[in-house]
């Protein structure tokens, strides 16, 4: 951290705005723009000089990151409007393992072109339509696409699996609209059982730094348990529609 010379009451180094903008890698211009919007909270003043600590950046790193899991600034805004303005930095932290999308990777947008290297092969107007229509692809602005790589890949693979698109246009449909209520379902236990015992203290001897941690270590444990259900579920409805 830059050192200015203020501190904060926990003996923190403060920063300016100019080195707040530095250390975020971010213009000055933009900080401020964020600070109009809500984004961050009040400067520290000290005299006439506003200084800006640990939990200030932690936020603007969040709003970056947010951006480039494609959230819009609207959805950020929204999102940030929620957390206290005198949240400290660990707590910021639990709200960061709460808001970051479960991707494995950001998707950053890019043209056709870029899409098409990515891709490995050329895209027609029909892959493009059916990667969207299934949920690969976004087009958050015309000619600009985004998708995981990862997930990029794999939607590669379907174009050249030998099933009708229109079938697996149906399968996606059904597994976007099931995970829909299973997510939301998980989403409701987990603030119920963790998030919301542990905002009022009743989670003892766990602080925000380890409620982070496991809420990051839920995630892929999450995951793992959903494909073993699925597998298991897939297994019995075969097995169903044999003996039918």
């Amino acid at each position: 951290m830059i050192e200015t010379g203020a501190e904060a009451a926990d003996g923190k180094a403060l920063l300016t705005v100019d080195e707040l903008a530095a250390a975020a890698g971010m213009t000055v211009r933009t900080v401020r723009f964020y600070a109009t919007k809500g984004l961050l909270p009040a400067p520290i003043r000290r005299g006439r000089v506003g200084y800006y600590g640990p939990a200030h950046r932690l936020r603007l790193d969040l709003v970056r990151e947010l951006q480039e899991h494609g959230y819009a600034l609207a959805g950020i805004e929204r999102q940030l409007s929620r957390i206290p303005a005198d949240a400290s930095a660990s707590e910021l932290a639990v709200y960061r393992a709460r808001l970051l999308p479960w991707e494995p990777e950001p998707a950053q947008d890019c043209d056709r072109a870029e899409l098409e290297r990515q891709a490995g092969r050329p895209l027609s107007d029909e892959d493009l339509d059916f990667l969207i229509e299934i949920g690969i692809l976004a087009e958050p602005r015309p000619e600009h696409f985004r998708a995981p790589p990862s997930l990029l890949a794999f939607g590669v693979e379907l174009l050249d699996v030998p099933v009708p698109r229109s079938t697996l246009t149906a399968a996606a449909k059904v597994i976007d609209e099931h995970a829909t209520a299973v997510a939301a379902g998980l989403t409701e236990v987990f603030r119920q059982g963790v998030w919301e015992p542990f905002r009022r203290g009743e989670l003892t001897g766990t602080d925000a730094e380890q409620l982070a941690a496991v809420m990051a270590r839920l995630r892929p444990l999450t995951v793992q348990g959903l494909v073993a259900a699925f597998e298991r579920a897939a297994d019995r409805a075969v097995r169903h529609s044999d003996e039918g």
